[in-house]
């Protein structure tokens, strides 16, 4: 009689079957079954819709019923992690060690990457001690580059570099005062601090954080220059 209880069993609805669990028993075909001990509650999930996914326990007493929507959010997320990446491979690839300082920058034709940044930006800083990747459009002329790759980034060409730390200065400040700082390191360089020097017989204060900043990413969070920094 086991092809008829198991007919009889699986044909259950839910309330009779949540029912036979809570009594203790069932009877089939002149059969008593003890279900606490001689039946099991497996619990399934119907999905709508290819987004869910459903996830179960070998006993199949706890099903995950999963969301797997790929929002704005998420496609940022992978594409941060991909930029991550590359800049490590190049990190790799130059020979740098883990306390070298380098700044990164992207060049693409469209904004896909820029964005992922944008919603990432914390991340980057916890990855890089501060540092964020920064469009090449805003790195300074004298900025020398170690190494660069042109790559895919969510399915976009993208060429990302490293580069030598570098001041970067306020826009609008004179030729000579900006040839002066691309000459200076940022590693002999304090935040807020002056740096006086003569250009042309005249002696000029240039203040850290005002007329010139540690590396572009300051720049860009001490004056707005990107509306997500």
């Amino acid at each position: 009689k086991m092809k008829a209880v198991k007919t009889f069993v699986t044909s259950l609805s839910h309330s009779d079957a949540v029912e036979a669990l809570e009594r203790g028993s069932l009877e089939v075909e002149g059969i008593t079954i003890d279900t606490k001990t001689e039946m099991v509650s497996k619990l399934s999930f119907s999905r709508e819709g290819d987004n869910w996914e459903p996830a179960s326990t070998p006993e199949g007493d706890v099903v995950a019923a999963i969301d797997c929507t790929q929002n704005e959010a998420i496609l940022a997320a992978g594409k941060a992690r991909e930029l991550i990446n590359h800049i490590q491979q190049l990190r790799k690839a130059a020979g740098l060690d883990m306390k070298d300082v380098v700044e990164a920058f992207f060049d693409e034709s469209v904004e896909s990457t820029e964005t992922a940044v944008s919603m990432n930006v914390s991340l980057f800083e916890n990855k890089f001690k501060g540092s964020v990747p920064m469009p090449k459009r805003c790195a300074p002329a004298w900025s020398v580059v170690i190494a660069s790759d042109s790559v895919e980034i969510g399915g976009s060409k993208v060429e990302v570099s490293i580069s030598r730390p570098a001041l970067a200065v306020k826009d609008g400040l004179s030729e000579l005062a900006n040839t002066y700082l691309s000459t200076v390191k940022p590693s002999s360089v304090e935040k807020d601090q002056v740096l006086k020097c003569t250009i042309d017989g005249d002696e000029i204060s240039l203040t850290e954080g005002k007329d010139f900043w540690l590396s572009t990413a300051d720049k860009m969070r001490g004056t707005s220059g990107l509306s997500w920094m």
